[in-house]
């Protein structure tokens, strides 16, 4: 489907909207703010007009003339989502203001980094290590410490620097998709990371997220782009490997399935000379980067996460039944609704049961859209697998495993902890989109049918494990 046409609008708004409402009307009781709701319903109708819209204007451009329109739209959209969330703090959660609602993270961010900001540089290592928990947290507050050394201690000089770089990965989405597949696949990567909301979001918010996703697909444009150079370009190797240990600094276990993705790029489509090289030069740098990470200890902190793993799935478990009070898990069973449902999770929440829930409300046309979508998601892994399994293998490979990995702690249900892998799923829902014809419009409802069912389903659990009444 090179143009997303008036029919898949029509059915995607039809929809888009049917799910929220229905739901609202269902638990009343518990009924979101109104100006949530229908700034949500508005995000869900400007997505699908954009797909439509820009499909029709852009898709018959040359690549090189669609990027800088796809940029410019692209800062534009995040600068308003950026100011939108600015007034959705003020008016919801005035105590919060300028951070997010209900602002934790946040706020620690900030001020580490304005301690960061008054202090040398050369004493910033021990600030991090007398402020934050881990050295897994030392990345983003370092990042702000900087912004704030040149612009002051402005959340609006973060935001905008993290418009930006969240405009220019969705550049790189758009080459790496060209490498990999062709022209026509990277026009539909380029107009959905575009609009995606969950990707736009995290721009006009102070937290780690749009930093850590421009270095990871950085790190795979690199290699990638060497790929299609036919060739090793030292410079650009050296990067990459600089940013995968950087990722060491924003979560652990990240570097290392950043990394061994990385290196799945370079296993040989067909048998050269080259094909050596393309083995042995990772294989080297999976050496030294070991050893870089086990002498500055990084090393030794992975591995004790991964000593940690057997009991952390209970202990996630544990700390959800605490926060929301006697709950028995063998009576609602969560960790097999937790394993079914990761495929296609987080679900949004429509209920408003506490104040603290309203952050999560005010996003629920992110997580919405994002299941709507991974319909296309999954035609494009099919699609990918088939016919260019070994030019995405390391795509699949992070996609995959880091799926299995958020799964197996208990985490798949929690929207921040999905955005490792938010651009990728761009990139796999446009080949999906490009490889679907008009016939695919039933599937779609029909799989559109069963969103609605498992949101209902999960709308009711919710509410019963806090033991509220439908």
């Amino acid at each position: 489907m090179r143009i997303w046409n008036s029919k898949f609008t029509f059915l995607g708004i039809r929809f888009g909207w049917l799910i929220p409402v229905l739901l609202t009307l269902l638990f009343f009781n518990y009924y979101m703010p109104p100006g949530i709701l229908i700034a949500g319903l508005l995000s869900v109708f400007l997505f699908f007009v954009s797909l439509h819209f820009f499909s029709h204007r852009w898709f018959y451009m040359s690549v090189n003339a669609m990027e800088w329109r796809v940029f410019f739209v692209s800062l534009v959209i995040r600068v308003a989502y950026m100011i939108f969330q600015y007034g959705l703090t003020y008016y919801l959660d005035f105590n919060s203001f300028p951070f997010e609602i209900f602002a934790a993270d946040s706020i620690g961010y900030h001020e580490v980094g304005k301690t960061l900001m008054r202090a040398p540089f050369l004493e910033w290592s021990e600030l991090l290590k007398m402020n934050m928990k881990s050295t897994s947290d030392y990345g983003y507050p370092f990042y702000q410490g900087v912004i704030y050394s040149i612009f002051g201690p402005s959340t609006v000089a973060v935001r905008l620097i993290n418009c930006v770089i969240g405009s220019v990965t969705v550049i790189l989405l758009g080459r790496i998709a060209s490498i990999i597949w062709d022209d026509a696949h990277a026009k539909w990567v380029l107009i959905n990371a575009m609009i995606f909301p969950s990707l736009v979001w995290y721009c006009g918010v102070q937290l780690k997220e749009t930093l850590m996703l421009f270095l990871i697909v950085l790190s795979f444009y690199l290699v990638y782009a060497q790929k299609k150079r036919d060739g090793i370009h030292f410079l650009q190797a050296l990067l990459a490997f600089l940013i995968c240990f950087s990722l060491f600094y924003f979560r652990t276990f990240l570097a290392v399935l950043v990394l061994l993705s990385l290196i799945l790029t370079f296993l040989p489509e067909r048998s050269n000379k080259m094909s050596v090289l393309y083995l042995v030069i990772p294989i080297l740098a999976l050496i030294v980067f070991l050893g870089v990470a086990s002498q500055t200890g990084r090393l030794d902190e992975f591995n004790a996460q991964l000593d940690d793993r057997e009991d952390f799935f209970s202990r996630n478990l544990q700390g959800e039944k605490e926060r929301l009070g006697n709950v028995s898990f063998d009576q609602v069973a969560l960790a097999p609704i937790i394993f079914a449902g990761a495929i296609i999770t987080p679900f949004p929440s429509y209920t408003y049961t506490e104040n603290r829930q309203l952050s999560i409300l005010s996003r629920f046309q992110n997580e919405l859209i994002r299941n709507m979508m991974y319909f296309f998601l999954y035609i494009g892994l099919y699609w990918s697998v088939r016919e260019y399994f070994f030019k995405s293998l390391s795509l699949i490979f992070f996609f995959v495993s880091y799926l299995i990995v958020i799964t197996a702690t208990g985490n798949s249900f929690q929207a921040r902890f999905h955005m490792p892998i938010l651009p990728l799923a761009a990139v796999f829902i446009g080949v999906g989109i490009l490889r679907c014809g008009d016939k695919s419009r039933r599937f779609w409802s029909i799989y559109l049918a069963g969103i609605f069912l498992a949101h209902l389903a999960w709308t009711l659990f919710k509410l019963n494990i806090r033991g509220l009444d439908a």
